[in-house]
Protein backbone atom coordinates (compact mmCIF):
# COMPACT_ATOMS: atom_id res chain seq x y z
CA UNK A 1 0.00 0.00 0.00
CA UNK A 2 1.15 3.59 -0.59
CA UNK A 3 0.36 7.35 0.31
CA UNK A 4 1.72 10.17 -0.73
CA UNK A 5 -1.37 12.88 0.51
CA UNK A 6 -2.89 13.46 3.34
CA UNK A 7 -5.73 15.24 4.84
CA UNK A 8 -5.53 17.27 8.04
CA UNK A 9 -8.45 16.85 10.04
CA UNK A 10 -10.39 15.44 7.24
CA UNK A 11 -14.11 14.64 7.12
CA UNK A 12 -14.05 11.58 8.82
CA UNK A 13 -16.00 11.19 11.64
CA UNK A 14 -14.59 13.41 14.70
CA UNK A 15 -12.20 15.39 12.05
CA UNK A 16 -9.71 12.71 12.13
CA UNK A 17 -6.20 13.20 9.92
CA UNK A 18 -6.88 10.94 7.66
CA UNK A 19 -4.60 9.12 4.46
CA UNK A 20 -5.05 8.52 0.90
CA UNK A 21 -4.25 5.14 0.65
CA UNK A 22 -3.68 3.16 -2.78
CA UNK A 23 -3.61 -0.51 -2.86
CA UNK A 24 -3.36 -3.22 -4.76
CA UNK A 25 -6.54 -5.97 -5.02
CA UNK A 26 -4.11 -8.70 -2.80
CA UNK A 27 -3.88 -5.09 -0.08
CA UNK A 28 -7.54 -4.91 -0.29
CA UNK A 29 -8.75 -8.51 0.59
CA UNK A 30 -6.43 -8.58 3.14
CA UNK A 31 -5.86 -5.44 4.76
CA UNK A 32 -9.16 -3.29 3.81
CA UNK A 33 -12.25 -6.24 3.66
CA UNK A 34 -11.89 -7.39 6.88
CA UNK A 35 -11.96 -3.74 8.78
CA UNK A 36 -15.17 -2.60 7.28
CA UNK A 37 -18.63 -3.83 8.44
CA UNK A 38 -21.82 -4.39 7.09
CA UNK A 39 -22.33 -6.65 3.76
CA UNK A 40 -19.10 -7.77 2.68
CA UNK A 41 -20.59 -8.73 -0.83
CA UNK A 42 -22.14 -5.10 -1.68
CA UNK A 43 -18.71 -3.80 -0.22
CA UNK A 44 -16.88 -5.66 -2.59
CA UNK A 45 -18.86 -4.64 -5.49
CA UNK A 46 -18.78 -1.42 -4.68
CA UNK A 47 -14.98 -0.90 -4.35
CA UNK A 48 -14.94 -2.74 -7.50
CA UNK A 49 -16.78 0.08 -9.24
CA UNK A 50 -14.49 2.49 -8.11
CA UNK A 51 -11.01 1.26 -9.57
CA UNK A 52 -9.08 2.84 -11.80
CA UNK A 53 -5.09 3.72 -12.69
CA UNK A 54 -3.54 5.90 -10.24
CA UNK A 55 -3.83 9.80 -11.78
CA UNK A 56 -1.14 11.31 -9.30
CA UNK A 57 1.73 12.91 -10.65
CA UNK A 58 5.11 13.18 -9.61
CA UNK A 59 6.86 16.10 -10.54
CA UNK A 60 10.64 15.46 -10.38
CA UNK A 61 13.24 13.87 -12.38
CA UNK A 62 13.35 10.17 -14.57
CA UNK A 63 14.01 8.05 -11.56
CA UNK A 64 10.14 8.80 -10.82
CA UNK A 65 9.21 7.55 -13.81
CA UNK A 66 10.04 3.82 -12.81
CA UNK A 67 8.29 4.87 -9.39
CA UNK A 68 5.38 6.16 -11.72
CA UNK A 69 4.98 3.16 -13.65
CA UNK A 70 5.33 1.07 -10.25
CA UNK A 71 2.45 2.78 -9.14
CA UNK A 72 0.11 1.77 -11.74
CA UNK A 73 -0.42 -1.37 -9.92
CA UNK A 74 -2.35 0.78 -7.28
CA UNK A 75 -6.34 0.77 -8.57
CA UNK A 76 -8.37 0.94 -5.40
CA UNK A 77 -7.91 4.00 -3.40
CA UNK A 78 -9.38 4.61 0.00
CA UNK A 79 -9.58 7.72 2.47
CA UNK A 80 -8.33 6.06 5.49
CA UNK A 81 -8.05 7.55 9.25
CA UNK A 82 -4.41 7.53 11.16
CA UNK A 83 -5.92 5.02 13.90
CA UNK A 84 -7.10 3.16 11.06
CA UNK A 85 -10.98 3.33 12.39
CA UNK A 86 -12.35 4.80 9.31
CA UNK A 87 -12.26 3.61 5.89
CA UNK A 88 -14.11 5.24 3.13
CA UNK A 89 -13.47 4.14 -0.71
CA UNK A 90 -13.41 6.77 -3.11
CA UNK A 91 -13.42 6.34 -7.30
CA UNK A 92 -9.46 6.19 -8.57
CA UNK A 93 -10.53 9.91 -9.86
CA UNK A 94 -9.93 11.21 -6.74
CA UNK A 95 -8.64 13.56 -5.60
CA UNK A 96 -9.27 16.77 -8.23
CA UNK A 97 -9.35 20.10 -7.31
CA UNK A 98 -12.22 20.73 -8.80
CA UNK A 99 -14.56 19.08 -5.75
CA UNK A 100 -13.88 21.58 -3.93
CA UNK A 101 -13.96 24.92 -5.92
CA UNK A 102 -10.44 24.82 -7.26
CA UNK A 103 -8.66 24.45 -4.25
CA UNK A 104 -7.65 21.36 -1.94
CA UNK A 105 -7.86 19.97 1.12
CA UNK A 106 -5.04 17.45 0.72
CA UNK A 107 -1.67 17.87 1.32
CA UNK A 108 1.32 16.27 -0.07
CA UNK A 109 4.16 13.93 1.80
CA UNK A 110 7.17 12.03 0.17
CA UNK A 111 5.88 9.12 -0.69
CA UNK A 112 5.14 6.07 1.84
CA UNK A 113 4.80 2.10 1.64
CA UNK A 114 3.10 0.78 4.07
CA UNK A 115 2.54 -2.97 4.93
CA UNK A 116 -0.18 -2.45 7.59
CA UNK A 117 -2.72 0.14 8.13
CA UNK A 118 -1.40 0.26 12.09
CA UNK A 119 1.50 2.13 10.21
CA UNK A 120 -0.19 5.02 9.51
CA UNK A 121 -0.46 5.89 13.54
CA UNK A 122 3.15 5.90 13.28
CA UNK A 123 3.33 8.32 10.23
CA UNK A 124 0.49 10.07 11.48
CA UNK A 125 3.16 10.98 14.84
CA UNK A 126 6.14 11.97 12.60
CA UNK A 127 4.14 13.90 10.41
CA UNK A 128 2.77 15.72 13.02
CA UNK A 129 5.84 15.83 15.14
CA UNK A 130 6.75 17.74 11.74
CA UNK A 131 3.98 20.31 11.58
CA UNK A 132 2.67 19.01 7.77
CA UNK A 133 -1.18 18.23 10.09
CA UNK A 134 -1.29 22.05 11.29
CA UNK A 135 -4.04 24.28 9.52
CA UNK A 136 -3.31 27.89 9.42
CA UNK A 137 -6.88 29.48 8.58
CA UNK A 138 -5.91 31.08 5.74
CA UNK A 139 -3.96 28.59 4.41
CA UNK A 140 -4.28 28.27 0.66
CA UNK A 141 -3.99 24.66 -0.55
CA UNK A 142 -3.51 25.78 -4.43
CA UNK A 143 0.45 26.24 -3.13
CA UNK A 144 0.89 23.64 -1.51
Amino acid sequence: MITKLIWPKGELKHEKNAFWVGCTDDEVIKHIIPRLSGNKEEIIKEIKLKRGPSELEDEQDEQDEQDEQDEKMYSNFFLISADGADIISYPWVMPHSGLWNASNPFREIDKETITSLNELMKLEERLQSEGRFDIDENEDFEDI
